[in-house]
């Protein structure tokens, strides 16, 4: 009956290693696909302000830009990202 249970205590850390190495193998295929097919990653520069006409300039811009349509896009990224 001793030989039962070693042989079965064997198994059973076969089987853990198993698991383990299975959770890795899915942990780092995961990892490795980086963006979604179809995203693109963007750069946008933007000119340095030289006088204070640009600074009015950037003032004015500030100043009519709508923050409710700004919460609305973020809105619907985060509706979008919460589908993956």
């Amino acid at each position: 009956m001793r030989k039962k249970q070693k042989g079965f205590s064997l198994i059973l850390a076969i089987a853990a290693v198993a698991i383990v190495v299975v959770v890795a193998v899915v942990f780092f295929s995961t990892q490795k696909r980086g963006l979604p097919t179809g995203t693109q990653q963007t750069t946008q520069s933007v000119p340095a302000i030289q006088d204070i006409s640009g600074l009015n300039a950037v003032a004015s811009e500030l100043d009519s830009t709508n923050v409710d349509e700004i919460d609305t896009e973020l809105n619907q990224l985060d509706t979008d990202a919460s589908t993956f």
